[in-house]
């Protein structure tokens, strides 16, 4: 996105996407520090207030995210939703895990936000109960084997919102492997029956409504 056009969406959201900007520069911070390996790529702050919106739609009490990173987008939910929802979210990456608890230790959100350690492939299979909304900002290659925990793991209403969607359609990570794995999985979410599903052109995200 173009940084006049960036600018100008700040200047209309007024302070509405502000949230938790220090962590957001933690984040890029991090990831300058270690190169090219390091994969902690936090949400767009003008991301920040769909979050309020979809709070709005779905009243949340439970929140699960793949893909935490610093915990950036964690805390922005947490706050969007108020203290009346939990937020377990998922992280593989061992020393990234730790930066977020100690976020969220520091912006006294510790008791409402819980990072679950290892793979999204991994941890979804031992989840419980259902989730108001479904945050995927992980490795969109384990996209396809998410599908029958998100059925299972929601409720009529529920959310999913899916990132990570540009290596199919150009854009950052057009070079990246992974392709058919996030066709497939986008193939399947449009396609099956329990959700309707909307993908965001140019944005690349999805946003899917069980039914």
């Amino acid at each position: 996105m173009k940084k006049s056009v960036t600018q100008l969406l700040m200047k209309i959201y007024g302070g509405r996407a502000d949230a938790h900007l220090d962590l957001y520069g933690l984040s890029n911070q991090h990831r300058h520090k270690h190169g090219r390996d390091c994969d902690m790529y936090p949400s767009d702050p003008l991301q920040a207030p769909l979050w309020r919106v979809v709070a709005s739609l779905t009243h949340p009490r439970r929140i699960l995210e793949v893909g935490c990173g610093h915990g950036y987008t964690a805390a922005v939910m947490a706050s969007a939703t108020g203290p009346g929802c939990h937020v377990d979210t998922i992280e593989a990456d061992p020393q990234h895990a730790a930066l977020a608890e100690q976020a969220f230790q520091e912006r006294d959100l510790s008791r409402r936000i819980n990072v679950l350690h290892g793979r999204g492939q991994d941890i979804l299979p031992r989840l419980k109960g259902r989730y108001d909304v479904v945050f995927l900002d992980g490795d969109w290659r384990e996209y396809p084997r998410y599908m029958p925990h998100l059925r299972r793991l929601t409720r009529p209403g529920s959310i999913i919102v899916t990132a990570n969607l540009n290596p199919l359609f150009g854009g950052w990570g057009g070079r990246l492997r992974g392709k058919p794995a996030i066709q497939s999985y986008l193939t399947r979410l449009v396609r099956d029956p329990h959700f309707y599903t909307y993908i965001i052109p140019g944005e690349w995200h999805s946003i899917s409504v069980r039914v």
